[in-house]
Protein backbone atom coordinates (compact mmCIF):
# COMPACT_ATOMS: atom_id res chain seq x y z
CA UNK A 1 0.00 0.00 0.00
CA UNK A 2 1.04 3.21 -0.90
CA UNK A 3 1.60 6.11 1.06
CA UNK A 4 0.62 9.55 0.44
CA UNK A 5 3.51 12.02 1.22
CA UNK A 6 2.87 14.80 3.55
CA UNK A 7 1.66 17.65 2.18
CA UNK A 8 0.15 16.39 -0.77
CA UNK A 9 -3.10 15.21 0.75
CA UNK A 10 -6.47 15.74 -1.46
CA UNK A 11 -8.61 18.37 0.17
CA UNK A 12 -11.77 16.98 1.03
CA UNK A 13 -14.53 18.77 -0.28
CA UNK A 14 -16.74 21.13 1.77
CA UNK A 15 -20.57 19.84 0.64
CA UNK A 16 -22.36 23.11 -1.00
CA UNK A 17 -25.47 23.94 1.52
CA UNK A 18 -28.58 22.83 0.90
CA UNK A 19 -31.30 24.69 -1.10
CA UNK A 20 -33.74 22.21 -2.16
CA UNK A 21 -36.65 23.22 -1.37
CA UNK A 22 -37.97 21.73 2.10
CA UNK A 23 -42.19 20.61 2.04
CA UNK A 24 -43.71 21.93 4.99
CA UNK A 25 -47.60 22.29 6.04
CA UNK A 26 -49.65 25.70 5.35
CA UNK A 27 -50.85 24.98 9.10
CA UNK A 28 -47.30 24.98 10.61
CA UNK A 29 -45.85 27.80 9.07
CA UNK A 30 -48.97 29.55 9.97
CA UNK A 31 -48.23 28.41 13.43
CA UNK A 32 -44.95 28.99 13.58
CA UNK A 33 -45.27 32.73 11.91
CA UNK A 34 -48.16 33.19 14.70
CA UNK A 35 -46.01 32.46 17.39
CA UNK A 36 -42.79 34.67 16.48
CA UNK A 37 -45.15 37.58 15.68
CA UNK A 38 -46.84 36.79 19.40
CA UNK A 39 -43.51 36.55 20.92
CA UNK A 40 -41.93 39.87 18.98
CA UNK A 41 -44.95 41.83 20.45
CA UNK A 42 -44.59 40.46 24.00
CA UNK A 43 -40.56 41.41 23.12
CA UNK A 44 -41.05 44.87 22.09
CA UNK A 45 -43.55 45.51 24.86
CA UNK A 46 -41.96 44.00 27.84
CA UNK A 47 -39.70 46.37 30.00
CA UNK A 48 -36.10 44.88 30.68
CA UNK A 49 -35.01 42.27 27.66
CA UNK A 50 -31.79 41.65 27.00
CA UNK A 51 -30.56 43.07 23.62
CA UNK A 52 -29.03 39.62 22.74
CA UNK A 53 -32.85 38.38 22.98
CA UNK A 54 -33.77 40.92 20.57
CA UNK A 55 -31.18 39.84 18.62
CA UNK A 56 -32.06 36.10 18.72
CA UNK A 57 -35.33 37.74 17.61
CA UNK A 58 -34.87 39.67 15.02
CA UNK A 59 -32.56 36.91 13.58
CA UNK A 60 -35.65 34.48 13.34
CA UNK A 61 -37.84 37.23 11.89
CA UNK A 62 -35.19 38.14 9.07
CA UNK A 63 -35.10 34.31 8.47
CA UNK A 64 -38.89 34.18 7.95
CA UNK A 65 -38.92 37.09 5.63
CA UNK A 66 -35.74 35.63 3.67
CA UNK A 67 -38.02 32.81 3.11
CA UNK A 68 -40.95 35.19 1.96
CA UNK A 69 -43.17 34.59 4.93
CA UNK A 70 -45.00 37.63 6.05
CA UNK A 71 -46.94 38.38 8.97
CA UNK A 72 -49.81 41.63 9.38
CA UNK A 73 -50.93 43.15 12.03
CA UNK A 74 -54.16 45.89 11.96
CA UNK A 75 -53.67 47.40 14.88
CA UNK A 76 -55.65 50.79 14.37
CA UNK A 77 -56.73 50.18 10.43
CA UNK A 78 -59.70 51.81 9.88
CA UNK A 79 -62.52 48.90 9.40
CA UNK A 80 -63.99 47.97 6.02
CA UNK A 81 -65.93 45.21 5.85
CA UNK A 82 -64.16 44.30 2.46
CA UNK A 83 -61.02 43.68 4.17
CA UNK A 84 -60.07 40.29 4.12
CA UNK A 85 -59.78 39.42 7.76
CA UNK A 86 -62.02 37.85 10.38
CA UNK A 87 -63.57 39.76 12.78
CA UNK A 88 -64.10 38.02 16.14
CA UNK A 89 -66.21 40.96 18.09
CA UNK A 90 -67.58 44.62 17.54
CA UNK A 91 -66.62 46.30 20.61
CA UNK A 92 -68.33 49.98 21.31
CA UNK A 93 -65.44 52.02 22.66
CA UNK A 94 -65.64 55.69 23.65
CA UNK A 95 -63.52 57.89 21.77
CA UNK A 96 -63.84 56.52 18.37
CA UNK A 97 -65.27 58.23 15.37
CA UNK A 98 -65.52 55.24 12.98
CA UNK A 99 -65.22 51.83 13.01
CA UNK A 100 -61.49 50.78 13.46
CA UNK A 101 -59.53 47.56 14.28
CA UNK A 102 -58.53 47.98 17.96
CA UNK A 103 -56.75 44.49 18.12
CA UNK A 104 -55.37 41.94 16.14
CA UNK A 105 -55.82 38.75 17.63
CA UNK A 106 -53.65 36.61 15.12
CA UNK A 107 -52.00 38.30 12.15
CA UNK A 108 -52.64 37.12 8.47
CA UNK A 109 -50.52 34.92 7.26
CA UNK A 110 -48.64 35.40 3.61
CA UNK A 111 -46.39 33.01 1.89
CA UNK A 112 -44.74 35.06 -0.82
CA UNK A 113 -47.70 37.47 -1.20
CA UNK A 114 -50.46 34.32 -1.25
CA UNK A 115 -52.72 34.28 1.99
CA UNK A 116 -52.08 31.40 4.46
CA UNK A 117 -54.29 32.41 6.79
CA UNK A 118 -56.59 35.79 7.76
CA UNK A 119 -55.89 37.70 10.29
CA UNK A 120 -58.46 37.87 13.17
CA UNK A 121 -59.13 40.86 14.41
CA UNK A 122 -61.13 43.03 17.33
CA UNK A 123 -63.20 45.89 15.79
CA UNK A 124 -64.01 48.95 18.00
CA UNK A 125 -67.30 50.91 17.21
CA UNK A 126 -68.42 54.21 18.53
CA UNK A 127 -70.67 54.10 21.28
CA UNK A 128 -74.35 54.40 20.09
CA UNK A 129 -75.91 57.72 20.45
CA UNK A 130 -78.90 57.85 22.62
CA UNK A 131 -81.94 58.08 20.61
CA UNK A 132 -83.87 61.25 21.53
CA UNK A 133 -87.00 60.88 22.45
CA UNK A 134 -89.74 62.42 20.10
CA UNK A 135 -91.91 65.14 21.52
CA UNK A 136 -95.68 64.52 22.43
CA UNK A 137 -98.23 65.44 19.69
CA UNK A 138 -99.93 68.54 20.62
CA UNK A 139 -98.32 69.39 23.54
CA UNK A 140 -98.89 71.34 26.98
CA UNK A 141 -101.33 74.20 26.27
CA UNK A 142 -103.32 72.90 23.16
Amino acid sequence: MASTPPGTETPTPTPAPLTAPVALEADALVELATAVWRLRNKVETADGTSAGVRRHLDAVVDALVESGVQTRSYDGTVFDPGLRMRVLAYQPMPGLERDEVVETVRPAVYLRGTPLALGEVIVGTPPEEPEDEPEAEGGAGQ
